[in-house]
């Protein structure tokens, strides 16, 4: 093992070339040459007789050497993403290989060929071939394959899957996304393993009764054509994840409730209008989405998701905060962005676990300050894409100290509060599009910020203390008519600002020493304009003498007594 790690290192260290293999790199079991700009098959793996997982995803290689057929031992092959045209007969050889991904390669020409080639592989526990613009999937491959545990067809052009899917016993998964299935296969549901299915993104009308199987956990059936879901889904007591986005459904089948063991549900963009009640029902409910479904309110008994912990809400037609959610103690995410609130009650407070608010694209006529009560809060969302403008950010902010992302982006605000100061763990603040003329001096002591988006405000200087934001690694200031530093500095990303205004400062520095050395010098000298402090001085002294002077009779003057008659 340590030999294998230590070769991945040096299979890092040149683009376009293989590492050199010495010692007992005849002896490795797992060599990475991934997105390492190969044109050919290096003909050194050839020699790697003992080698168990080669990865050359990401690549440039054409063609596959007939050689290939020496890496007996080889049990995972990952050569997704490169310019295969066609394959080889001799990968067929490789009857060790347990996992296989040929994905993204422009086999059109040569599908044929790869599909028989790969039916070969008998022993194959994984095989992807998504995008390779497969138009038919041959039962070949699934009675041949019958080990397959994993199969990943998504991004062809399918519009069946071959009724032999039931020879597969041991698949776990299957993704067959962004097809043009129309139906699904009854097949599916016999397989007694079957843990996934992903079906996303075609053209089924509905989910057969059939399909269904006891053992599915995971079901994607989004961007479809769903009408309606069938009963059958009782038989699905297993499944933890459900989504059915994106389709046309109005409401949910009585059996719905049965799902109890159901964690994650999508129920975005469809046309419901109201909330089922068979929702409200599910106590495992951990994630809800019910983004865009035509919603104005929400049904009494939700406050039995005792586990919920991201909730969907946006995109609907709430006008009045719905309380319903004040009772869902566990809460960490709730999203109702582009719905037409006017105000957040201080409810709300109700919910001391909530991580993460999205409330952008609402009517507020201020500043919700009731989010400023959450303690908890990490990432709050408030710009304004569509909906009033906000024109100031509440003092109250400075409460929430767990604060870490804050877009107020898209709004109308003049000026920043010295209170967001106070947002010490605040790693990303998005206020573009906004009316800032001053660069908030409370910002330079935000010493966690790692991003700062100020473009299109009306900022013409930024201020020295900017050099504090030692963490800042995205600093956004296109549209703003700065003059300092200039534009083109700005344009240059953080660390050219930074260095702009360390040189700036320390330009200045030097001017006020100089200009503190030159004041004490004319102060010493008695010159220029602080000559006065030594006029000043003397003018005084010669008062003083000129008073003494007065006082005492000079010599010569001195007042003689009186004088005697004569007689």
């Amino acid at each position: 093992m340590s030999a294998a790690l230590g070769l991945r290192r040096r299979a890092r260290a040149r683009d376009g070339e293989l590492p050199a293999l010495k010692g007992s790199a005849s002896k490795v079991l797992f060599l990475d040459c991934s997105a390492r700009g190969l044109v050919e098959f290096p003909p050194g793996l050839l020699q790697l007789e003992h080698l168990e997982e080669l990865h050359l995803e990401g690549n440039l290689i054409e063609t596959l050497p007939s050689e290939i057929g020496l890496l007996r031992k080889l049990r995972v092959l990952y050569l997704q993403g490169n310019r295969l045209e066609r394959v080889c007969e001799e990968l067929g050889c490789l009857t060790q290989l347990l996992s296989l991904d040929l994905s993204g390669n422009p086999v059109a020409d040569g599908q044929r060929l790869l599909l028989e080639v790969v039916q070969q592989l008998r022993g194959l526990r994984e095989l992807r071939l998504h995008g390779l613009g497969l138009t038919d999937l041959p039962d070949r491959i699934c009675k041949n394959l019958h080990r397959l545990e994993l199969l990943g067809l998504s991004e062809n052009s399918l519009t069946a899957l071959p009724a032999a899917i039931v020879n597969l016993s041991h698949l776990r998964e299957i993704y067959v996304k962004r097809n043009q299935l129309e139906a699904l296969p009854t097949g599916l549901g016999e397989l007694p393993r079957l843990e996934i299915v992903d079906a996303g993104q075609n053209l089924l009308a509905a989910l057969p009764d059939e399909a269904c199987g006891p053992t599915w956990r995971k079901l994607f059936l989004g961007s479809n054509r769903v009408l309606a879901l069938p009963g059958s889904l009782r038989k699905l007591g297993h499944l933890t994840v459900l989504d059915i986005s994106q389709n046309r459904l109005t409401g949910l089948p009585r059996c719905f409730s049965t799902l109890t063991s159901l964690v994650e549900l999508d129920l975005s963009d469809n046309p419901l209008r109201t909330l089922p009640p068979q929702v409200c029902l599910l106590t495992s409910l951990q994630v809800l989405y019910l983004r865009n479904t035509q919603l104005r309110g929400l049904h009494p008994n939700l406050s039995a998701l005792q586990r919920m912990q991201v909730l969907d809400l946006s995109q609907n037609r709430f006008s009045k905060f719905p309380s319903e959610i004040f009772h869902l103690k566990n809460l960490e995410q709730l999203s109702l962005d582009d719905n037409q609130l006017r105000e957040i009650p201080v409810g709300i407070q109700m919910l001391p676990m909530l991580k993460c608010l999205g409330l952008t694209g609402n009517q507020f006529p201020s500043f919700p300050k009731a989010v400023c009560g959450l303690p908890s809060l990490e990432r709050l969302y408030l710009g304004q894409d569509q909906g009033l403008k906000l024109t100031s950010v509440d003092e109250s902010i400075a409460q929430l100290r767990n604060l870490r992302v804050l877009y107020i982006e898209n709004n109308s605000i003049e000026c920043l509060p010295e209170a967001i100061g106070h947002l010490q763990m605040l790693e990303i603040l998005d206020c573009h599009n906004n009316r800032l003329t001053t660069f908030p001096d409370a910002l330079c002591c935000l010493n966690a910020l790692k991003e700062l988006r100020l473009q299109g405000n009306c900022l013409s200087q930024l201020p020295l203390n900017l050099t504090k934001l030692q963490a800042l690694e995205v600093l956004m200031l296109g549209g703003n008519p700065l003059t300092d530093p200039p534009a083109g500095v700005c344009d240059l990303g953080p660390a050219a600002v930074r260095q702009y205004l360390e040189e700036k400062a320390r330009v200045l520095t030097k001017a006020v020493q100089v200009q503190a050395w030159w004041r004490g010098v004319m102060v010493r000298r008695r010159l220029g304009p602080f000559a006065s402090l030594g006029a000043n001085e003397k003018g005084k002294r010669k008062q003083k003498k000129d008073k003494d002077r007065k006082k005492k009779p000079a010599a010569g003057n001195a007042k003689k007594g009186p004088t005697r008659k004569k007689k």
